[in-house]
């Protein structure tokens, strides 16, 4: 598939070259031609003085844009171009290689850093990253030589945001020269979309030519009504398809019925949070009364309950007052973490007698 066609006028004084789809060799299905053939063409047109190149395409490979947009720049002939429809990516470079620019009313232009996708270690990411930054700069050079060095920052800012631009707006920047309102605009946004979509298409055809036969997962039948309706209510389907009226009715039924009001949950969050309060205040009396105020902040930062945090207090004061304490702990012989199976025992052991 050629991306590109060229015609010369009878004169063999002008041509025009249209440039109408993914720019480059396609490495997905192999489909397309390199900036090499598209060179050649025109070279082959001999001594033209003018030249106006019709661009309506969403990019594609950045060497190829690259390429072409400095032969246009060194062509001897008056080089014009045009963006019919869309011009994005590395096509957008390509517009910048007419001694004069224009666009349509209507069409685009899109400019962004280069992107890539690739795989290996970190090393070999960094290196490409890096490698992105230098391509990067080498058509931003492109943009600059021809909107003006003032306008470097300000094409640098487009480039990362990825910006796409009205005719007006490239003006603006100093891409182009004019928006030409006298000829038709050739496409839209719809064939940026639709080239994706042919993309997303040849790397599927591309994965499944992967695929050996006996690998390939057949396509899941269509679910018939009665089969839902069977699964949806647990029943057989010759009963769902014998009942499909009934069941259809009590289904729209459920989607009509209104929303039930939410829950009231002030009360439930203002009684969680009293007695949230009543425990830290036990608690701290609890502390307070027995001088163990180093336990206070770990138990009132812990999940124990009043009645069960009381009792492991005047464990560790009784352990105290017995003379019992531990230089690795500041609680009178117990251990620094709070040892709930040990009072639940104790518990046990003075309910039971």
């Amino acid at each position: 598939m050629k991306w590109f066609e060229v015609q010369a006028a009878s004169d063999g004084r002008h041509a025009d070259v249209w440039i109408t789809d993914q720019i480059g060799m396609d490495w997905w299905s192999g489909d397309g031609t390199t900036a090499s053939a598209f060179i050649n063409a025109i070279a082959q047109l001999g001594e033209i003085e003018t030249l106006t190149v019709h661009i309506n395409s969403p990019g594609g490979d950045v060497a190829d844009g690259i390429a072409i947009a400095n032969y246009l720049r060194g062509h001897k002939a008056q080089v014009t171009t045009r963006v019919e429809g869309i011009a994005a990516s590395i096509a957008a470079t390509i517009a910048m290689g007419g001694d004069r620019r224009e666009m349509a009313t209507g069409s685009l232009l899109m400019i962004h850093d280069p992107w890539t996708v690739a795989m290996g270690n970190a090393t070999d990411m960094r290196k490409l990253a890096d490698d992105l930054d230098t391509i990067r700069n080498g058509i931003l050079e492109l943009f600059v030589t021809r909107a003006g060095e003032p306008r470097r920052v300000e094409i640098q800012e487009a480039m990362r945001a990825e910006t796409w631009m009205t005719g007006a707006d490239a003006m603006a920047l100093g891409l182009i020269d004019a928006v030409d309102a006298d000829f038709k605009v050739a496409a839209s946004i719809g064939d940026y979309s639709r080239a994706l979509a042919a993309a997303g298409r040849s790397a599927q055809q591309h994965l499944d030519h992967q695929k050996t036969p006996d690998k390939m997962t057949p396509a899941p039948s269509a679910m018939s009504a009665a089969d839902a309706l069977a699964l949806a209510f647990d029943i057989e389907p010759d009963q769902a398809e014998a009942r499909a009226a009934e069941l259809g009715d009590q289904i729209l039924a459920w989607r009509d019925r209104p929303p039930a009001p939410a829950a009231d949950t002030t009360a439930a969050r203002r009684e969680a949070a009293e007695a949230e309060r009543a425990r830290v205040v036990a608690i701290i009396d609890t502390c307070t009364t027995t001088g163990q105020q180093q336990l206070m902040a770990k138990l009132v930062s812990s999940d124990m309950q009043a009645d069960t945090a009381r009792e492991y207090v005047f464990d560790v004061a009784a352990a105290s007052s017995a003379g019992v304490h531990s230089s690795h702990s500041p609680e009178g012989g117990q251990r620094a973490g709070i040892d709930t199976q040990g009072i639940y025992a104790r518990r046990r052991a003075r309910r039971a007698s």
